[in-house]
């Protein structure tokens, strides 16, 4: 997959058509969290080392995850869903480096936004290699997980991954566009070299998942 430059101020606009009846607390934090045009790109950090993949994000973390949770919030079931924490297991495969190292950058995104809250939901996140179905359903369980985030690397894992996510109604998501087209509910890509949102209606909707119609409009929807 190619990778493209995705400018902060591009961004910033699809940002901002997603803003419209958000708390503006959340609004804040997002914006106040968007690197500058010097750091903008779609590789940062430890990312822009790894090599091409055929699971490859191609929009780096730190702007598909603000993204990806503001895409959350338009879930008309989103606060039965989350009550009082938003609880996401972010799931990479430890006997893959490239996957480990994704991890630690996605965890990194995450860990910024420890501190803020999306409708008044606090945001809580784990991250769990994965090693086999039984033990991912016990993490899943004991520690409430409502979201997934599926890193690359897990390409042989996600029939499993998919399967434990929809027997507990856990919302998947991830940056890997091929993995939305394979049956994950929400992704990250691009089209034109601006960030494009991802929904699997299928998948969104076995998982208890119903969007609002705004998203749906600006958004590539997989039926």
């Amino acid at each position: 997959m190619r990778r493209v430059t995705v400018t902060a101020s591009l961004f910033a606009a699809l940002l901002l058509l997603l803003s419209r009846g958000l708390d503006g607390a959340w609004n804040g934090a997002l914006f106040a969290a968007m690197p500058g045009p010097a750091g903008s790109g779609v590789a940062s950090g430890a990312a822009a080392a790894e090599p091409e993949a055929a699971d490859s994000m191609p929009v780096s973390p730190d702007l598909q995850i603000p993204l990806i949770l503001k895409v959350l919030t338009y879930d008309r079931h989103f606060e039965n869903r989350a009550s009082s924490e938003l609880k996401v297991g972010i799931v990479y495969s430890p006997d893959n480096v490239a996957s480990a190292r994704a991890n630690t950058a996605i965890a990194g995104v995450f860990q910024t936004f420890s501190d803020k809250t999306v409708k008044n939901v606090v945001i809580r996140y784990m991250s769990v290699g994965f090693t086999t179905e039984e033990a991912l359903e016990r993490f899943a369980q004991a520690n409430k997980v409502n979201v997934f985030y599926i890193a690359p690397g897990n390409a042989r894992n996600l029939a499993t991954l998919l399967k434990i996510s929809g027997g507990q109604q856990i919302v998947t998501t991830t940056g890997v566009p091929e993995y939305v087209e394979q049956g994950v509910a929400i992704g990250i890509g691009v089209r034109q070299d601006k960030p494009q949102i991802l929904i699997n209606l299928p998948s969104s909707k076995s998982a208890g998942v119903e969007f609002d119609a705004s998203l749906l409009r600006i958004a590539r929807v997989i039926r």
